[in-house]
């Protein structure tokens, strides 16, 4: 169990005020500070915080009188991802009063002890908005799974992960490959020039070709930085300088999701340095932020409201779908020998993706789908579920079935030797069938997700009496087969054998043990986490070669060398 330390707990007899009174009795240092360096590894936690041995002394004392008077035991947490984003946001609203007006002189001993009364205080609140409880009992893994998610939801793309830093460089690669993915896209036909120039415009940059050396050489910096513990970024060439402007905000307020942080995700300190806020919004701001700024130019060219969703469905559908999937996974099917979907029947029905080989097949859907902040910070799992299965399921208002349910349909049309799209199956044979829901991001890969569609993937299914082997539904991610693309390629059947591992510890029960119940609940909730885990999450450095990471940003050291 894990105790995030809060205000009460510490200073029950004081006086609790609001997070921005204690940030107003900081120092502008230590304030225009605090905005990047909570988001850097290795931060100070309650035990080390203070420079003052006596404050320190001090706080230690109250800690222990708090666990030994509660009986807790576990590990106690005082920095957390999530509080250090609202403390971050707290003092960019409050900007003009916290820094830029900010006479206040620097005093460690009193700013440590007001920030960590601040961290505390913005702690209390979290912990009141996943006040969920488990029920650790071992035949209760649903309700488990569904109070993952909805404790995990609001959170899931903050990088708060066991492996920060490798979810990090899978991400930068993935981000890399996806920003280059869409410039080709935006430069393979005359009729969306337009949204490549608006495109280099927004960032402030010439052309593609600069604005993707632009981006590349931010990601690699964005990992630089993670491995040195620092979040400035010192530039001096004036192109950097334009770019990097056009990733901060000048007005900051606060909202759901941490959404304008995720717009503007550098704080700019002086005309050539740069705070990080998050390395994971930044990473973001270059994929799915993005296609909110190319929303509004394709409104406007097409004279559409501000309002108007066509181009969702557009770039849903010709972008991410049929150039970025597509490509991806013909690259990683690429032998002669796979056999594809037929492309001379039509579309109509078709999966999304199709590849067989000898007895095993593989169907995908993927989505592209936004998802409302109100839903995502709600902490309501019946709301999240309900919008999980519209959007995954079926749809009652197009009166369509969706992902899953198209899964289903292709399945059912296999299996009633009704598929066109590959009509040499073999039905006497015991063919496997591999149902693979893939995503456009990460916020699904949570725990306890993939389980949950799986039930209803299950439910739905009436196999009758055919033969397939229909396995259990993988969700995936497709940053993560970016990720893999060229171990997938590597043999065969690698990727039958990532899905069948992800598949079989889904499907191990976790058991308890422990000689009390604290122990025992401890234990089991570790074991349950790593059933409920999503496919990502079991996925090795060992599958990712370093070489593939260098020779997609080598051409930045050969391009200075140059010039």
């Amino acid at each position: 169990m894990e105790l995030r330390l809060e205000f009460d707990h510490l200073f029950g007899n004081e006086k609790k005020e609001e997070v921005i009174f204690y940030l107003k009795k900081l120092s502008k240092k230590t304030n225009e500070e605090i905005i990047g360096f909570l988001t850097t590894p290795n931060l100070p936690d309650y035990h080390n915080f203070f420079s003052n041995p006596a404050i320190q002394l001090d706080i230690n004392r109250r800690i222990a009188q708090y666990l030994f008077g509660n009986k807790i035991e576990g590990n106690v947490k005082l920095v957390s991802r999530e509080g250090s984003l609202q403390l971050a946001e707290t003092i960019l609203v409050n900007k003009i009063e916290l820094i830029e007006n900010n006479q206040n002189p620097e005093d460690r001993d009193s700013e440590e002890l007001n920030l960590f009364k601040a961290i505390l205080i913005i702690n209390g609140n979290i912990n009141r908005n996943v006040n969920l409880t488990l029920d650790t009992t071992e035949d209760n893994i649903e309700k488990i799974a569904e109070v993952f998610v909805a404790l995990k939801f609001s959170s899931a793309d903050l990088g708060l992960y066991e492996d920060v830093s490798f979810e990090l460089l899978k991400l930068a690669f993935a981000t890399s490959y996806r920003f280059q993915s869409l410039i080709a896209f935006l430069s393979s036909k005359e009729e969306l020039r337009y949204l490549l120039d608006d495109f280099c415009i927004y960032f402030k940059q010439d052309n593609s070709a600069a604005l993707q050396k632009q981006v590349d050489y931010l990601i690699v910096q964005i990992l630089r930085f993670r491995e040195n513990n620092s979040y400035k970024y010192k530039v001096e060439d004036e192109e950097a300088a334009k770019f990097l402007d056009s990733l901060c905000g000048d007005e900051i307020i606060t909202e759901a999701d941490f959404l304008r942080l995720r717009n503007h995700p550098l704080y700019k300190i002086d005309d050539f340095t740069y705070a990080i806020i998050d390395p994971f919004f930044v990473l973001d701001k270059f994929t799915k932020s993005l296609k909110f700024s190319l929303k509004e130019s394709y409104n406007r060219q097409n004279n559409y409201k501000d309002s108007d969703g066509r181009f969702f469905s557009w770039f849903n559908k010709e972008f991410s779908e049929e150039f970025l999937m597509k490509n991806l996974l013909d690259n990683i099917f690429y032998k002669k020998y796979f056999i594809k979907a037929n492309t001379n029947v039509g579309e109509e029905s078709k999966p999304d993706y199709y590849v067989r080989y000898d007895k095993n097949i593989f169907l995908f859907e993927y989505k592209d789908v936004l998802i409302r902040k109100e839903t995502k910070v709600s902490g309501n799992i019946e709301l999240i579920l309900g919008v999980l299965k519209k959007k995954f399921l079926f749809d009652p208002a197009d009166h369509r079935a969706v992902g899953i349910g198209q899964l289903i349909n292709h399945i059912k049309a296999i299996a009633a030797d009704n598929f066109p799209f590959d009509d040499k199956i073999n039905l006497e044979k015991n063919n496997n069938v591999y149902p693979i829901l893939l995503l456009s991001d990460r916020l699904l890969e949570i725990p306890g997700i993939n389980y949950i569609l799986n039930k209803w993937f299950r439910e739905n299914l009436d196999q009758g009496g055919s033969k397939l082997k229909v396995k259990n539904l993988c969700v995936l991610d497709i940053d993560t087969l970016i990720f893999l693309e060229q171990y997938l390629k590597r043999k065969d059947g690698n990727f039958r054998n990532l899905l069948d591992e992800h598949v079989a510890k889904m499907d191990k029960k976790a058991k308890g043990y422990g000689d009390t119940l604290q122990k025992f609940q401890v234990n089991i909730i570790k074991q349950l986490s790593k059933q409920l885990s999503p496919f990502t999450g079991r996925i090795s450095k060992d599958y990712f070669d370093p070489k593939n990471f260098v020779a997609r940003f080598e051409y930045l050291v050969n391009n200075n060398t140059n010039s």
